[in-house]
């Protein structure tokens, strides 16, 4: 069963902190990664403001992360509409493509899904779990796990890891890697600390995902 890491890019910790010293993450993960063409999913605003990200991640597919890192599910058609057609233009602007979509905070409804749709060939924003469908013509890669999962104890997560479910996607935030300070992060992650989470975690966990991966460009043609 196949594995593939992606990378959400955006200010740090919204809507906590909002700073971009988490940019430094995507170093990390790149030095984790080496050769291995990961997926960043990133907001287009953000990419603006911060262009080096180009240069961090050089080698990786990227998605659209939306303009802002916003609840897309929350807003009407034509702003959602406008926006990612907006986010768009910006990727443009840099000689950059994107296939797929990934929401903020994962949060998409009927609504965002119909406006992906008409602008993207794919979207990674349910969880493997959901039974929503996507509109007829988006494929949907869901994830698996990401985000704070992915600071647990280890042996915990290769039970996680072993579940059978065929291709698992993970993702993860370059703020949770490096850049903040971790403290930053458990203090408004208090519930994770019975699961032994802790930026060491991230790492070691990343590298297992990293063993078994597959580019999520394969996953879609599965």
């Amino acid at each position: 069963m196949a594995a593939t890491l992606t990378i959400d890019i955006e200010e740090d910790f919204p809507p906590y902190l909002n700073t971009n010293k988490g940019v430094e993450g995507i170093k990390k993960i790149k030095e984790l990664a080496g050769s291995k063409k990961l997926t960043a999913f990133v907001c287009a605003d953000f990419l603006a403001e911060n262009p080096q990200i180009l240069d961090y991640a050089k080698g990786w597919e990227f998605g659209c992360h939306g303009l802002r890192h916003v609840d897309y599910a929350k807003l009407p058609h034509d702003k959602v509409k406008s926006e990612l057609e907006k986010s768009l233009e910006i990727f443009s602007e840099y000689g950059i493509k994107p296939k797929g979509f990934r929401a903020p905070y994962a949060s998409v409804n009927e609504t965002v899904l119909s406006v992906v749709a008409g602008l993207f060939e794919y979207d990674s924003s349910l969880g493997f779990f959901s039974r929503a469908k996507p509109p007829e013509g988006l494929k949907e890669l869901p994830i698996f796990l990401g985000g704070k999962a992915l600071g647990i104890n280890p042996a915990l997560f290769s039970v996680l890891m072993k579940m059978p479910v065929k291709n698992k996607v993970f993702f993860v935030h370059p703020w949770e890697v490096a850049g903040v300070e971790f403290s930053e992060i458990e203090k408004r992650r208090r519930i994770m600390k019975p699961f032994g989470y802790s930026r060491e975690n991230y790492i070691i966990n990343i590298k297992k995902v990293l063993n078994d991966f597959k580019p999520l460009s394969e996953l879609m043609q599965k």
